[in-house]
């Protein structure tokens, strides 16, 4: 194969396979045939050899039995297609689509209404495999359609007689897998349907084995003797694929009524009937507890302090990637060790581990050392999960060779509020908030992603700056906590978060109740009850010099850190113009726009070199940025309100804002950032993209400018205070 041909292919592999690792074959040639790739339209025989002509980036594992393997690895050869908006955009209408778990997303709940709907008492999963087998079956009767952006096809007819399609759309959620599943009722009807195909719930006996998986389940991520509400334990079970209609139960609480392990209780919260569930540990577990060298006699058995004591083989399942990753470890330090001779010594060094208190436990997994040591001289430690695969309870999950300083991490301003108090579904809580407030736009209107994208930027760094206000509130009996979220509801009474204690040992102190306004509901009158006066609203404004940009004070913009270390902020056809004449910079900038994120970056680090040794391009993009800010200084010395002000978490200070047209006189690229300095003049820091200077400015207010809107894209946003 060229090295273009190459390229070509492994950038469609991008496409559906990131990261670096270990993957099935099976699943490498479906997606390759799917894209028009197939081995023998390449002139392969087969996947090995196809591999063994692109070493580059593929090397087949030594896995055992049947199943094969393939290693794709980091190229810096390939980039992925930049035309191609969505990632199914390049196979999305062909008819050789090849359908699995991968590449679509079929939801509980979807699967299990389908099966409702058809009335043919299937699990979710053999549904799902139901759907696979009707597309495969549509292709080939040539009764799969492509339409208005959607495949469609037949699946069952329903009692009632008339058909159900399956549809198949692109997924719009970017963090979802490239392909969505959904169905619809049609009024065709079928002459050989059944009347009635509804299977009669008749209860079945739920097996030993069955009740050792659920067990092994619940255990694995939910504390002993505490009481859970049934919605998380109900969403645990069916996101495992443990159906309750397979059992012939109408309801969860009739499947988890006849496990002995597991007690329920009616209690009524907030004035709503509620089922509180609560895992009790079995007499016949197979673990025992730990002898720690001090533990208090009155200490309950909790599951920090439980220790296998069979071999490590015998209760954890070892997985090829894992022990890949050793394999791969080992090469970069020199060494070698067949998978054989590593399973027996992770064994060894298990119960070694054991026998001398090796052994921690984090969140409900097991960590040990084991005999191979990092590259700073410190033991590789191994993680191994709870699972339910091949009746072994554990299984082998993360190895860790990363070398790491005895400096605390910080925490950064944006992930404080996750620190401070469990907050469920980051979509729920965004939803609630901004149905709740007043009407307001919290996406960018170019998003691809709809996900009240400014909404949570302004709640997080809010709550960063109530912390240094010193402005969290917590009740004096430490029941209650709440913080005023600066936005206000349709009467514009200020909305509050409230919080109320976590369950014990668990990573965060509180967790999230909801939103209240003063006195409206039960949050609201508790709020009341516990604070006097309210929680206050974050305070930025402390002077007019914060407000009003005075064009009497002289400017110093950092142009160093503005053009060298910002120089990705720059619009592309800025610096375009600006470079023309030199003949390397013209070709870094042209590939920009056909290159993925990370060879960005790489093009990026080079245009700072060849514009740091030569001061000739320095200077002309210096003189043009100059020039946008004499014409800045002209629209605030127009419009003072040109000037926006904004809160810089990182600094935790307020700055003033400038639009800067660098491509066009009428139309602001970037802002730029100015801080009035001790002295008395400005100071111009840095500069921003226009999405990064919309969310700075939303901490204040609602924004009013003729410059900056959230119809700007917000795809470029880049978090300043976080790294990547």
């Amino acid at each position: 194969m060229t090295y273009e041909k190459k390229s070509e292919i492994f950038g469609c592999i991008l496409n559906q396979f990131p990261d670096m690792g270990i993957y099935k074959v099976t699943r490498v040639t479906e997606w390759l045939s799917t894209n028009g790739y197939s081995l023998q339209a390449l002139g392969y025989p087969d996947f090995k050899s196809f591999a063994a002509d692109f070493p580059e980036a593929f090397s087949m594992h030594p896995s055992e039995g049947g199943e094969a393997y393939v290693i794709i690895k980091k190229w810096n050869g390939a980039a992925r297609c930049s035309s191609c908006e969505h990632p199914a955009d390049n196979f999305f209408g062909s008819t050789n689509l090849f359908l699995n778990d991968d590449i679509i997303e079929m939801s509980q709940q979807s699967l299990y209404a389908l099966t409702k709907v058809l009335g043919n008492g299937l699990s979710v999963q053999e549904m799902k495999q139901r759907i696979y087998a009707r597309f495969t079956e549509a292709k080939e009767n040539d009764t799969l359609n492509f339409f208005a952006e959607r495949y469609t096809f037949p699946i069952d007819c329903c009692t009632d007689g008339f058909l159900v399609n399956g549809i198949i759309t692109k997924n719009l959620s970017p963090r979802g897998k490239s392909l969505y599943f959904s169905f619809e009722k049609t009024a065709i009807f079928c002459d050989a349907a059944p009347r009635s195909t509804a299977v009669t719930s008749v209860r079945k006996e739920i097996s030993i084995s069955d009740k050792d998986e659920i067990y092994a389940l619940l255990s694995a991520s939910f504390p002993f003797d505490v009481p859970q509400h049934m919605a998380a334990i109900s969403k645990l079970l069916t996101d495992n694929h443990i159906d309750r209609t397979r059992y012939g139960c109408y309801k969860m609480k009739e499947l988890l009524a006849q496990m002995d392990f597991l007690e329920l209780t009616d209690v009524v919260l907030g004035g709503v009937p509620q089922i509180m569930v609560t895992l009790h540990r079995r007499s016949d577990d197979i673990y025992e507890a730990s002898e720690p060298a001090v533990q208090p006699a009155e200490a309950a058995d909790t599951p920090e302090n439980i220790i296998p004591t069979l071999p490590l083989e015998e209760f954890c399942n070892l997985p090829p990637k894992p022990v890949a990753i050793i394999q791969a470890h080992l090469s970069s330090m020199g060494q070698t060790a067949s998978t054989e001779d590593i399973r027996t010594a992770l064994t060894e060094d298990f119960e070694a581990a054991r026998n001398n208190g090796g052994i921690r436990f984090y969140e409900g997994k097991m960590l040990f050392p084991c005999r191979y040591l990092k590259k700073n001289g410190d033991p590789v430690e191994l993680t191994l999960k709870r699972s339910t695969y091949d009746g072994k309870p554990w299984y082998l999950n993360y190895i860790d060779t990363n070398c790491r300083t005895n400096t605390p991490r910080p925490v950064y301003p944006g992930k404080l509020l996750e620190s401070f108090a469990f907050l469920g579904s980051w979509s729920s809580f965004l939803n609630e908030l901004a149905d709740k407030a007043v009407q307001e736009e919290w996406d960018f209107a170019d998003s691809y992603a709809k996900d009240n994208h400014i909404l949570i930027q302004y709640i997080k760094y809010t709550f960063y700056r109530l912390t240094k206000e010193d402005k969290i509130c917590i009740s004096a009996d430490g029941s209650f906590s709440a913080f005023n979220t600066g936005l206000v509801d349709k009467h514009y009474d200020d909305i509050y978060a409230c919080f109320v204690p976590n369950e014990p040992a668990l990573e965060t102190k509180w967790k999230f109740a909801g939103f209240c306004t003063a006195a409206s509901g039960g949050l609201g009158k508790q709020l009341v009850n516990c604070f006097n006066p309210l929680p206050q609203p974050p305070h930025y404004i402390r002077k007019n010099d914060d407000l009003i940009f005075d064009l009497e004070k002289p400017l110093h913009p950092d142009y160093e850190h503005i053009i060298i270390d910002n120089i990705h902020r720059l619009p592309v056809k800025f610096l375009s113009d600006q470079l023309n004449d030199s003949p390397e910079a013209a070709e870094l900038i042209r590939s920009i726009q056909h290159s993925d994120r990370h060879t960005r970056r790489q093009i990026y680090d080079q245009l700072k070199e060849l514009i740091t040794d030569n001061s000739r391009l320095f200077i002309r993009i210096q003189n043009r940025i100059k020039d946008a800010i004499e014409l800045a200084r002209k629209r605030v010395r127009w419009n003072y309100k040109t000037a926006i002000p904004s809160y810089f978490p990182k600094r935790n200070t307020m700055s003033l804002m400038l639009p800067l047209c660098l491509t066009e006189t009428d139309t602001p690229d970037v802002a730029l950032v100015v801080e009035l300095t001790q002295s008395g003049c400005y100071q111009g820091q840095t500069i921003l993209t226009l999405p990064q200077a919309y969310i700075d400015a939303r901490l204040l207010c609602r924004l009013n400018s003729d410059w900056l809107t959230s119809i700007h894209t917000g795809t470029s946003y880049d978090s300043e205070e976080e790294p990547d």
